[in-house]
């Protein structure tokens, strides 16, 4: 088996943003992995869609599902189906509340300015 992440490991990743889960997610969606043009697709996708919850917690869940089967060499819908098969509906969804909080962290400045 793959090392997916645990129960436990995203259990501590809602209440805390240093995990190497959150600390790396956030490399992945600032292009530290996949460079440059992915940093500008994930800011125009979140600048867009700044307000809107329902758009980012999508993006959240795909950004999150791609960053790990990346970093584990499957696919995201092995990583969605070993999530949804760990850890409950409301931890999940806690999870969520925070990835959505890291993406508009990284525009929350530029989205203030103009506000």
């Amino acid at each position: 088996m793959r090392d997916l992440p645990t129960e436990n490991e995203i259990k501590e990743s809602i209440t805390d943003h240093n995990t190497w889960y959150r600390r790396f997610f956030r490399c992945w969606i600032d292009g530290s992995y996949l460079g440059f043009k992915h940093y500008q697709s994930n800011c125009n996708q979140i600048r867009k869609h700044y307000h809107s919850d329902s758009v980012l917690r999508a993006c959240a869940i795909n950004w999150f599902c791609d960053f790990i089967a990346h970093e584990e060499d499957c696919s995201s819908r092995t990583v969605q189906r070993h999530m949804l098969n760990i850890v409950s509906r409301e931890d999940l969804e806690a999870l969520n509340v925070e990835l959505i909080d890291d993406l508009r962290d990284l525009v929350r400045d530029e989205m203030e300015q103009t506000a």
